[in-house]
């Protein structure tokens, strides 16, 4: 009898030390959050390029410093990035990832020369992009993963801004990409879209660039310094189409400012040279207004009045 009761204490014990080991798996399980990891371009290519070609072998995420893997691929994710504009997204992978605050993605690159600049007239040039196999490149931008969700991420890689002539001792010319990028919640985001209307030269591309209320200066538009280029503290670009239609997309909740320039090939070469910013107004539901406001999973449709 009194061994049957040591055997009964001994069971529970057992049982209770199940339960518990249980109870700290469905934690961890229950502690992590789906991520799915898109990347799209607001690419003014003014210059003779005609793609821009990453090839990525993992994303990574990085919270409080710390480096954690959302997707890994066993055959490296190739695309032209300046496919992808417009609203348009390229799906690089999905992964379940500890939930939590974050301050970035990290694309890791498959290799030093996997990714190139491809110029109109077919030639390739290298893309220099610092610790991509290592480290990665680094996209900014905060945003939480919630446990037991899924959370829709966009990498907006700004080639515009991102891809810049490198200099260097050779007659081989390259690119390097900046760090620069934003990341952007895509279920917290909005869009802006509309038209361009009024007297503009035929000749001329038209750019529309989207800047936080207040933070547009007009020395933004001088000539800018090596590795640098115009419009730098834009959040967003579109080129107008051919019906003067131009799309924002991927836009965070906040108030903002419209700035339009022109381009213009001046000199006949595949280049486009900047002529000045076009003096505009903002036509929405029939009024004007100085700023577009922008909310999650809304769409403004905001015409320009070229002036």
């Amino acid at each position: 009898m009194k061994k049957f009761k040591i055997t009964s204490k001994l069971l529970g014990i057992l049982l209770l030390t199940g339960l518990f080991a249980c109870g700290d798996g469905s934690a961890e399980i229950e502690s992590k959050g789906k991520v799915r990891v898109s990347a799209t371009d607001a690419a003014v290519d003014a210059r003779n390029v005609n793609s821009v070609n990453l090839s990525v072998s993992e994303v990574r995420a990085t919270a409080n410093g710390e480096s954690r893997t959302v997707a890994t691929f066993s055959s490296p994710k190739e695309f032209n990035l300046m496919a992808y504009q417009n609203g348009e997204t390229y799906f690089l992978g999905e992964g379940d990832i500890e939930a939590g605050s974050y301050s970035d993605l990290r694309f890791i690159l498959s290799g030093a020369s996997d990714s190139y600049v491809e110029m109109k007239d077919g030639s390739r040039k290298d893309l220099i992009i610092e610790n991509a196999t290592t480290t990665g490149y680094q996209i900014s931008g905060a945003f939480d993963v919630a446990a037991n969700s899924t959370t829709n991420l966009v990498a907006d890689i700004d080639l515009r801004k991102a891809i810049v002539a490198e200099a260097n001792n050779t007659s081989e010319a390259s690119f390097r990409l900046r760090s620069n990028g934003r990341v952007v919640v895509e279920d917290l985001s909005g869009e802006i879209k509309g038209t361009v209307e009024g007297e503009a030269n035929s000749s001329h591309q038209l750019v529309v660039y989207a800047y936080q209320k207040g933070t547009f200066s007009a020395s933004e538009e001088a000539e800018p310094g090596e590795g640098r280029t115009r419009y730098e503290g834009s959040i967003n670009s579109a080129i107008v189409a051919e019906d003067g239609s131009y799309t924002l997309a991927f836009m965070e909740e906040g108030d903002y400012e419209i700035v339009v320039a022109s381009y213009s090939n001046i000199d006949d070469d595949e280049d486009l040279e900047f002529q000045g910013r076009v003096e505009s107004e903002l036509m929405i539901d029939g009024s004007l207004f100085n700023t577009i406001s922008v909310t999650s999973n809304s769409t403004v449709t905001a015409n320009i009045l070229l002036k």
